[in-house]
């Protein structure tokens, strides 16, 4: 007996008939191990280097001028195969412009992470999630170590570390160091089709002799190189002229504000002046206020993190990140206030908890010892936060320009506090205090009436164009105090005197984030 259709199955058969079949990956497999696909190998075996590198190499990126059009295959490549989320980009491609109305000079430029020999985002990093490979000299992101908190980009000269909003932690290129690792070259490199993208192998001691040059930069647009070291070369048969400059060189966008952080240094370099003066005062409610104040600084740091609970972490950097140190010490100030007020809160109320019995051994009284203790961490702590925007070389941010903002904030703070405590000569203290740094926060308006320093006059006009209301909403608070500074002060006075003062500071320090240039490789020309 024969029948049309086929002997029915169970589901025993259905799985045996499958065991018996191969998976797409062991046909590709199959057809890889008989040459009968396409391999990309004869077209990018010029631009690998052959070997590993030996002891004091490492690979390094070589761009070929001439060859590059800028049309973006390596950007989409590095973002496909590495899995990137959308508008995330670890390769960027920008132009430069310069010659003469006679033979002008365009040069679009592609770069990445330059693996520099002396990594800013590394010594950056306060929980160290990065590290260069002993082996290839790749600088490498650890992404489950990372917190989120973005210094990273900060201290990069490149701009090469992207913030990845959905993961909460910064991704960057890694040079497809698995893919080297089997010989395959990086997506870039296989993508592009003018082959202007290559893997070379570099001296490490090479790269650092060559960035001795003060005057030696990359590429036209690059910061100079004697900061990081980075190891990427560009080449080109003909060298470009001497004018050449970024396509985004004049670009007034502001940067980010950084809102966490705005209320984190504001707050508590106000609640270190206000508490400081609040001891020699001896007003238990000032320091009850400024410890508040300073509370609601610390606590809104926390919100700048993308994975917040790693935090914890942020010591393990505190041999060479500043932002290590600052957290750090912050974070013993903060303790120490808490302290601090408690010992004179056992006295206003004579709770009696604290038995200064058994503490007649300190030279001085408990409280003038936590006291002094508190000032001097909090101190230390402003310095280390100046020192963490100092350290990313960036024009606006100058040891000198963060230094006066942010000390300054604490000097206002201090005098003011006096002031509306009573204590004599201070009202015209808090004054000229208050009007110097208003005064020193000006003078970084006056180069965008010159041409000396492209930077400087950027951040200028940036605060004089795009943030001109902040900057105007800024000086009404401040001149508004310095008004009421001026009149006999009463306790309405001095509460409006330290809100106005909390406010202005606050856009003070909006304007210092916002105006900021960023180091970084050559752009496009803004469409904003």
């Amino acid at each position: 007996m024969s029948y049309s259709a086929e002997e029915p199955t169970n589901l025993i058969d259905d799985l045996l008939k499958e065991q018996q079949e191969l998976t797409a990956i062991e046909r590709f497999s199959q057809l890889h191990d008989r040459d009968a696909l396409p391999a990309q190998e004869p077209y990018y075996k010029a631009l690998m280097p052959g070997r590993e590198p030996s002891a004091g190499e490492q690979y390094s990126f070589e761009v070929n001028l001439d060859a590059c059009t800028g049309c973006k295959a390596c950007v989409t490549a590095c973002h496909n195969l590495n899995g990137l989320d959308q508008g995330e980009a670890w390769r960027d491609v920008g132009v430069l412009f310069g010659g003469t109305t006679i033979e002008p000079k365009v040069q679009t430029v592609t770069s990445a992470c330059h693996h520099c020999a002396d990594p800013g985002c590394m010594d950056g990093c306060p929980v160290l999630a990065y590290e260069k490979d002993e082996k290839t000299g790749i600088v490498r992101h650890l992404d489950d170590q990372c917190i989120g908190c973005q210094y990273c980009i900060l201290k990069c000269p490149y701009e090469v570390p992207k913030y990845n909003k959905r993961l909460g932690i910064v991704r960057k290129c890694d040079m497809c160091i698995d893919r080297l690792a089997e010989g395959e070259a990086p997506a870039c490199v296989q993508a592009c089709p003018t082959e202007a993208i290559a893997i070379r192998i570099v001296k490490t001691d090479d790269m650092r002799e060559r960035a001795k040059d003060p005057d030696h930069q990359m590429i036209a647009g690059a910061y100079n190189s004697i900061y990081t070291k980075p190891t990427t070369s560009f080449r080109s048969s003909q060298p470009l002229p001497t004018n050449m400059q970024a396509g985004d060189a004049h670009d007034i966008t502001p940067e980010h504000t950084h809102g966490p952080l705005v209320s984190m240094l504001t707050l508590t370099q106000i609640s270190i002046g206000m508490m400081a003066a609040a001891m020699i005062a001896g007003s238990y409610w000032l320091v009850v206020i400024s410890l508040i104040i300073g509370g609601i600084g610390m606590a809104s740091s926390v919100f700048h993190l993308g994975s917040p609970l790693g935090a914890w972490r942020s010591f393990l950097g505190l041999r060479k990140s500043w932002l290590s140190r600052e957290i750090v010490v912050l974070g013993g100030w903060f303790p120490l206030a808490i302290l601090y007020t408690a010992i004179l809160t056992d006295s206003h109320f004579q709770l009696d908890l604290i038995p200064y019995q058994w503490l007649s051994w300190l030279p001085v009284p408990l409280d003038l010892l936590v006291g002094l203790a508190t000032t001097a961490t909090g101190l230390l702590g402003i310095f280390c936060s100046v020192m963490v925007y100092a350290d990313t070389h960036r024009e606006f941010w100058k040891l000198h320009r963060s230094g006066g903002r942010f000390f300054g904030s604490a000097a206002v703070s201090f005098f003011i506090t006096l002031a509306v405590a009573g204590v004599p000569y201070m009202q015209l203290l808090a004054i000229l205090t208050l009007a110097s740094k208003l005064l020193f926060e000006a003078m970084s308006l006056i180069p965008a009436a010159q041409d000396k320093n492209i930077s400087a006059k950027r951040s200028a006009l940036i605060q004089l164009q795009p943030l001109a209301r902040v900057l105007n909403c800024r000086l009404l608070l401040a001149a508004t105090a310095l008004l009421f500074l001026a009149l006999p002060l009463s306790l309405f006075t001095g509460c409006l005197i330290v809100g106005l003062l909390i406010a202005s500071e606050l856009l003070e320090r909006v304007l210092f984030f916002k105006s900021v240039v960023p180091l970084k490789m050559p752009g496009n020309i803004s469409t904003q």
